[in-house]
């Protein structure tokens, strides 16, 4: 009986971290699912801006370093 109450505590105490840990990897799948989702939203943004309107702020950015 001791041997069994031992083998349920250490499946019990497995079974507590393997949920843990699931949830943290659930977390961190949404979070980067998000931040796929914004980067694409932004390069979708930048693709439709006109090409001369890039090449401006590109040219300005580098002006502005000098």
């Amino acid at each position: 009986m001791y041997w069994f109450l031992l083998f349920l505590g250490v499946a019990v105490v497995w079974a507590i971290v393997l949920f843990l840990l699931a949830r943290k990897l659930w977390g961190q799948s949404k979070a980067l699912a998000r931040e796929v989702g914004a980067a694409q939203a932004k390069l979708e943004a930048a693709q439709r801006a006109p090409a001369d309107s890039a090449m401006e702020d590109a040219e300005a950015k580098v002006g502005s370093r000098a």
